[in-house]
């Protein structure tokens, strides 16, 4: 018989991985650690390397790994019959697949394998060493389930004390600089945010706001990473993508973290968290919009809407029938608008109630002039106006808040110009200049922003009359809004005869007020 040096070295692969969750293991254990150690055993033990498969910061609770896939496919190929790996846990810390492989498929397509510091060796192995395997597998498999349960602990308590843990900013922020964990609102896509919202606040549907952002070919936040070096468009808005946005506490300022979860440490797929359980941190960083308008904004989604034309339905929600408590659709007919009751039209057969209507433009009338009427002598507007000058002039001035970006702006712009010494000096090459520059130049483009915004609050800076007219117009509702509506009126109601029925929000010192048309 031949001995092995007469037969030649031995043709083999050797797979290495490593996971970001391997700890305080994860310099010993590094690739490159990995591959010289390996190498250097092939060389002593008579084994040539032919072929190497990486994953390189991949996990070991399942086998859906790119490298490994690779090998696996050579292995079924026939093209690989000796598979070589540091230890067992890097060929996979899950008990029950590593097992498999150990048991079934390796010895089913008749691949020796070996785990050098395990002394595991399928070509060799006694009993003992196969039973130790087993038992080193479920270690295996216990340590990657404790160290999940770590990670999502210190992860929880990252996110329980406000700091921001994703790997790109939610759209219309930006990561500080200064503390990745920290929020910071973004020059460009923050006004669009704050637009999304007035838009929505003032009657426009989701999908109308959509396609007005797409017409102005804005880019979306799905293809923010998307846009090619010259910014050019490359994807679309839609409605689920605007309520998603109108949606997220994170624009009132308040850090909200684990909208999904992976079902454990093995099962890798990520479920839905019911939002009673989002972690919801309040007051982290600056809000795009108030918070009684995101309030607001959440109160209008509770409403269903449709869509028929560019003409804004005010009373959507609030209008129903009162004979049978259906709410009232918009339908046109000739050059007018009229509420129909919904009940009868979703099944006239039934007879639930009578097929009656009313002019939509005169029921916003009827609201309209009940809301002047509450209003007349109620309000002292000429204090009214004092006392909201006076609480403007409580906080920050534009005095104070002047010096501030314009310290801010001379710090980038000198910067910018040690920066530009550098390079000269040969102390930064041309990509670090370039990067450098171009972050300083964003924040002098935002500053000076910032003080464009407060010159023109300077030049529309309003005293006491100019409040008072301006809330002497708003009282006289010539042109109401939805945002209006849903905020001064909790119902309308209209009968067969059509009656008016108006019910308000607010406590009614006249309790209701009814209008016969």
């Amino acid at each position: 018989m031949k001995n092995r040096k007469e037969e030649g070295p031995v043709q083999a692969a050797v797979y290495l991985r490593l996971s970001s969750a391997d700890g305080p293991a994860a310099e010993s254990d590094s690739i490159q650690n990995q591959r010289s150690f390996l190498q250097e055993w092939a060389c002593r033990n008579g084994f040539v390397l032919v072929r190497e498969f990486v994953d390189d910061g991949h996990t070991g609770t399942d086998f859906e790994r790119p490298g490994f896939q690779q090998l696996s496919a050579c292995l079924m190929a026939g093209t690989v019959r000796c598979v070589i790996v540091k230890d067992l846990s890097r060929l996979g810390r899950n008990y029950a697949e590593t097992g498999r492989y150990l048991e079934q498929i390796f010895p089913q397509l008749g691949v020796r394998f070996i785990a050098v510091n395990d002394q595991y060796d399928s070509a060799k192995n006694t009993d003992s060493i196969q039973q130790m395997a087993v038992f080193k597998n479920v270690f295996n498999d216990l340590y990657a389930a404790d160290a999940s349960a770590k990670v999502r602990a210190s992860l929880g308590i990252l996110k329980r004390q406000g700091k921001f843990l994703g790997r790109q900013a939610p759209y219309g922020y930006r990561i500080d600089p200064a503390d990745k964990y920290h929020l910071l609102p973004d020059g460009q896509t923050g006004p669009v945010v704050q637009r999304i919202f007035a838009l929505f606040l003032g009657g426009a549907s989701r999908t109308k706001i959509a396609q007005m952002l797409n017409r102005e070919k804005i880019p979306s936040p799905s293809c923010r990473q998307g846009t090619d070096k010259c910014g050019r468009f490359t994807g679309l808005w839609n409605a689920e993508t605007i309520r998603r946005i109108l949606s997220h506490p994170v624009y009132q300022g308040d850090m909200a973290q684990q909208f999904t979860r992976t079902v454990n440490y093995k099962v890798h797929l990520r479920r839905r968290v019911d939002p009673a359980e989002w972690i919801v941190v309040q007051n982290t960083h600056q809000p795009l919009v108030s918070r009684q308008d995101f309030a607001q904004a959440q109160k209008m989604q509770q409403i269903r809407t449709y869509k028929s034309s560019d003409h804004p339905h005010l009373l959507t929600g609030i209008a129903c029938c009162a004979d049978c408590g259906s709410p009232l659709y918009a339908k046109r007919r000739g050059k007018y608008w009229y509420l129909n009751c919904y009940g009868y039209y979703r099944d006239p057969a039934a007879h639930c109630c009578t097929a009656h209507s009313v002019r939509e433009d005169k029921v916003l009338q009827a609201v309209a002039d009940a809301l002047r009427t509450l209003a007349q002598g109620q309000v002292d507007l000429h204090l009214w106006a004092q006392k909201q000058l006076e609480k403007r002039q409580k906080g920050k001035t534009i005095q104070d808040l002047r010096p501030k970006w314009e310290q801010q702006l001379e710090i980038a712009r000198r910067a910018r110009l040690n920066a530009y010494k550098d390079k000269v000096d040969g102390i930064l090459d041309e990509a670090e200049f370039l990067y450098i520059s171009q972050t300083l130049r964003r924040e002098e483009e935002e500053c000076c922003r910032e003080l464009a915004r407060l010159n023109d609050q300077h030049a529309q800076r309003e005293n006491v009359t100019a409040i008072e007219e301006r809330a002497r117009r708003f009282l006289q509702f010539d042109h109401l809004e939805k945002v209006q509506l849903q905020q001064l009126v909790r119902r309308v109601e209209v009968d067969e005869r059509k009656h008016i029925l108006i019910e308000f929000t607010f406590a009614d010192p006249k309790k209701s007020s009814s209008h016969t048309k």
